[in-house]
């Protein structure tokens, strides 16, 4: 992708002008010979600015010398960066244009765009939430005067979201234009605000990329990463109105928008419907991809502008590359008739979700169908005999035959190089663990011990039982790359042997397996004819597929477990099969990756699709691979819990990479899931004793004990995984959650929160545990400022379903018995949640999440319904782990609509059994039944409060 250095001239993004300059600019001279294109009182001077910066309660901020700090200014008004004093929040505050304040029709017009606007809540797009007006006179008889009558009088306003980062057209003039992914994926998320416009009948009628917010580029900026993909919010619906007005309207419309980006009905004053907004999408678009727009058409005052003629500047998205499917989507969005494009923006998003593959995987030859599998008798016996064997004969090599590969010191001017330091430590590792008679410590397992702080050789040797270390330095300059490597006897800290070596970038794909060989030698370890092949194959030839994949690496691995980690995963492991459709282990790690995504952001068919279409063609290309098989058997597990068909790939892994714990760690949430306990926790305490500086395996030895209430091996298990990570903050409010599950002491839990940044993870789960920990202090002012400081409207990711904040809002009225209030923020959440579980009707935890609020709601029968379904979809008797949670849910709902009997039998059960614990609503300990808020309709009944008189029951498993 060409860098803004590369790119040619710009243009503007209002009349496609060129652009003297790439940032900065608001305006060009074009624009400034032209307006708003309706007539203005020539009385009136524009000027933008107001003469208050106090509207009602919102306080228009300045920037350093004064000015007030303006964030974008469209046909009808002046957008502002305010500050709410009531609540010391920041929001967006549209002012009416000084030219259109004197007209009482515009500012009724402006009162209809707000409240067309209001009643569109979606995740991509900012929300309106308060409509005002100052400067009015106070009724003669001293009546209340309507915000209607306030209109006609008044300086009209309305506040909406702030959202953090930059606009598309400030991207592009700041970076360049975009890949074909990126502007598409762009496109999808403003396909679906418009679908979601579309279903209340609105059209936007101003969509261009100024109007399109990227909310997570100050994320990507901390985190030093270009490549994650963005979180769209279209902003600015001040235009939007029904389809159904212009119909209603005697004559043209007279136009008001953004002549480049306006669809040809629209500057003829015709009238508009989704497609319209289609081609204004388009033309962002093709803005993105190239820098300009299609048509740059100016217009001067007064005169209306004409629709643009001719064919398309074709050369302009060739001269960029752009994909041939991109350049036909286009094509078709761009349309002059409104009939030969997309007929609705479900379609349009379709089409885009249909395209988007085709470009992450160019070049890549035709999919082999993975063989259908059934399982007779025979074959489960195989299995068990393949794991009695597995467990039973342990690979044990001599303490001798043991090492540790340390994180590799980088020597490079670039600090982003550490990404190839960090790949090759992995890429040896994963070498070396296919070898049998080798005992070989994960990169987790090292990460403790990082190349820039003091290592002592017979400290790290005795803490991870190995015998030796390879330790050494990487320095990557320009084509070459340079390696020097030791290997370290831990007894006695002396040098076995040390090697340099020089390469080209292209030769260094094959130094690692080299390396591997020699270590194998060194260490006296033997190598069967496959493990010979396996651990010195090149994983692709192609360096620039390797480097794309080691930097997916980097994502993939990330402790945080955050879906914009995964996300970048992804995008570069796509890149990396596009660039070599043969690379075997990219389509693994990109399958297991799309798993992940699968599980965290949420199920969907497509994302099922990707990752077992990629599962197979792993190993289709490689069936020795053990990645392959091992990822195959993730699939199974992550998307359908097909835990039959999930184990032998498992078994296969393992027998393949037998020092590698992650298969075998897998077969222990099987057992986990099946209810199987004691193998669970045995399979992982052998996991940790192969890898003991692994967090990963403290963690879930941590959560299969607080699943089991064995509070004291919760405890040791949190304090371990939190010494081995110290730096992710989730795994000390895990810790503090330990102290409140056995004796409900909240110190720990509050100390936690207290020291931590007060934004966490984008995903939401942060701000859930927050508010969610306030709201079991009954500290509700805590709970509304977790809220507050989350800058989104929705928490897209608790716990693998989104949250409106007004559900939680909800929560925090009906807690304080404020009914009518909680009805409010509810019938706003309603929608959100109701829309999730029907895109979603076979994920029980949104069934469990939309059942809980139609109980808060007092809609028992839709309540009990979508209870009882989210129960059915995942019974405790197939899933033990998350089974227990949706069980526990329905005992809240029962317990929130007066059905005290069959609460109080699903609690007394449910202690009993283990799981359903955690932070949930719902969450089942007994401290919690005494502390949550949740469960006070119970707190009356003599059969609660003997419960909760009594001591923690012995938990059965």
């Amino acid at each position: 992708m060409a860098t803004s250095v590369q790119n040619k001239t710009l243009t503007c993004e209002q009349c496609g002008a060129p652009l003297q300059s790439r940032a900065g600019e608001s305006d060009c001279l074009q624009c400034l010979l032209s307006t708003g294109l309706e007539a203005a009182d020539p009385t009136v001077i524009s000027a933008h600015e107001p003469q208050t910066r106090f509207y009602h309660h919102y306080e228009i901020l300045t920037l350093p010398d004064g000015s007030r700090w303006e964030l974008g200014h469209g046909a009808m008004g002046v957008t502002y960066k305010a500050r709410d004093v009531n609540l010391q929040t920041p929001v967006a505050l549209k002012v009416i244009n000084a030219q259109y304040s004197a007209r009482p029709d515009a500012r009724r017009r402006f009162l209809r765009e707000a409240q067309a606007a209001a009643r569109l809540r979606h995740p991509n797009v900012a929300s309106v939430f308060h409509f005002g007006a100052i400067n009015t006179l106070p009724a003669p008889d001293g009546s209340v005067t309507s915000i209607e009558e306030a209109t006609e009088v008044g300086d009209c306003f309305y506040a909406m979201e702030f959202i953090e980062g930059e606009t598309l057209e400030a991207r592009v003039r700041r970076l360049g234009p975009r890949s074909p992914v990126a502007a598409l994926e762009i496109g999808r998320q403003v396909a679906h605000a418009l679908a979601a416009a579309e279903k209340r009948g609105l059209v936007h009628r101003d969509l261009k990329p100024s109007n399109i917010m990227l909310a997570d580029e100050a994320m990507a900026r901390e985190a030093g990463d270009p490549l994650r993909r963005d979180w769209v919010k279209v902003i600015d619906f001040g235009l939007a109105r029904a389809a159904s007005e212009d119909s209603e309207t005697d004559g043209p419309t007279p136009f008001l928008g953004t002549v480049a980006f306006a669809s040809p009905e629209q500057l003829a004053g015709g009238s508009v419907d989704t497609r319209s907004d289609i081609y204004s999408l388009g033309a962002t678009l093709w803005y993105a991809l190239t820098g300009k727009v299609p048509f740059p058409r100016g217009a001067l005052k007064g005169i209306s502008p004409a629709p643009a003629t001719g064919p398309l500047p074709l050369a302009q998205v060739t001269e960029r590359a752009v994909p041939r499917p991109v350049v036909t989507l286009l094509r078709s969005m761009l349309a002059r008739a409104p009939g030969d494009r997309p007929r609705s923006a479900v379609a349009l998003a379709a089409a885009i979700e249909e395209c988007l593959p085709g470009l992450t995987n160019k070049g890549r030859s035709r999919f082999l169908p993975g063989a259908q599998r059934t399982w007779a008798t025979a074959a489960g016996l195989a299995l068990a005999v393949a794991l009695a064997i597995h467990f039973a004969t342990p690979a044990s090599p001599s303490a001798e035959k043991s090492i540790a590969v340390l994180p590799l010191r980088n020597l490079g001017q670039d600090p982003a190089d550490a990404f190839f330091a960090e790949g090759v430590q992995d890429d040896l590792i994963s070498r070396l663990v296919k070898i049998r008679d080798l005992k070989v410590i994960s990169r987790l397992g090292t990460a403790r011990y990082p190349a820039s702080g003091p290592r002592n050789p017979k400290s790290i040797g005795r803490e991870l039982g190995v015998r030796n270390l390879l330790e050494g330095s990487l320095r990557r300059t320009g084509d070459r790359v340079s390696l020097q490597v030791s290997l370290i006897d831990t007894q006695d800290g002396h040098e076995i042997w040390s090697e340099s070596y020089d390469r080209k970038l292209a030769d260094a794909i094959y130094l690692q397996g080299e390396l591997a060989g020699t270590i194998a030698e060194t260490l006296d370890a033997r190598l069967s004819p496959r493990e010979s092949d396996g651990v010195r194959a090149a994983v692709t030839h192609n360096p620039d597929a390797y480097v794309l994949y080691l930097r997916g690496r980097k994502f993939e691995r990330s402790p945080a477990l955050t879906i914009s980690d995964f996300e970048a995963a992804q995008v570069l492991y796509e890149q990396a099969v596009a660039v070599d459709p043969g690379f075997a282990l990219a389509h693994a790690r990109l399958a297991s990756t799309l798993g992940l995504l699968y599980r965290f952001r949420g199920p969907s068919e497509e994302l099922k699709k990707r990752a077992y279409r990629e599962a197979r063609e792993a190993l289709r290309l490689q069936p020795g691979l053990g990645e392959a098989h091992l990822v195959n058997g993730l699939c199974a597990y992550r998307i359908d819990r097909d835990f039959a068909r999930a184990l032998p790939e498992l078994v296969k892994a393992n027998s393949l990479l037998p020092n590698d714990t992650e298969a075998e760690s897998f077969m222990a949430y099987i057992h986990r899931r099946r209810g199987e306990w004691r193998e669970a926790r045995s399979g992982l305490e052998r996991c940790q004793a192969r890898d003991p500086n692994n967090a990963t395996y403290a963690e879930e030895l941590y959560t299969t004990s607080y699943l089991l209430r064995d509070w004291p091996a919760a405890r040791r298990h949190a304090l371990r995984a939190a010494a081995l990570e110290p730096s992710l903050p989730l795994l000390k409010v895990q810790r503090a959650l330990v102290d409140m599950w056995e004796n409900g002491n909240l110190s720990p839990l509050q100390q936690v929160f207290a020291t931590l940044p007060a934004y966490g993870y984008p995903e939401g789960t942060f701000t859930w545990m927050r508010w969610d920990a306030a709201m079991i202090a009954r500290d509700f002012d805590g709970a509304q400022a977790a809220i507050d400081e989350f800058p989104f409207d929705t928490l897209s990711s608790v716990y693998s379903a989104p949250v409106p904040k007004s559900y939680l809002e909800g929560c925090i009225a009906l807690a304080q018995g404020e009914d009518s209030l909680a009805r409010e923020k509810f019938d706003a959440a309603r929608p959100v949640l109701e829309a999730e579980t029907l895109a979603h009707p076979v994920n029980a935890l949104r069934h469990a999440r939309l059942g809980l609020l139609y109980a808060y709601m007092g809609r028992k029968a839709d309540a009990v319904r979508e209870g009882n379904r989210a129960v059915e979809l995942q019974p405790m008797s197939e899933d033990a782990f998350d089974g227990p949670e949706n069980a526990s849910t329905l005992a809240l709902i029962h317990a929130r609509l007066g059905d005290e009997d069959a609460a109080l039998d699903m609690i007394g059960q449910l202690l009993r059994k283990p799981g359903g614990v955690f932070f949930y609503e719902a969450s089942m300990s007994l401290s919690e039944l005494r502390l949550r808020w949740q469960w006070d309709p119970l707190r009356k009944d003599p059969r609660f409060q003997r419960l909760l008189a009594e001591s923690e029951p012995a938990t059965h498993y």
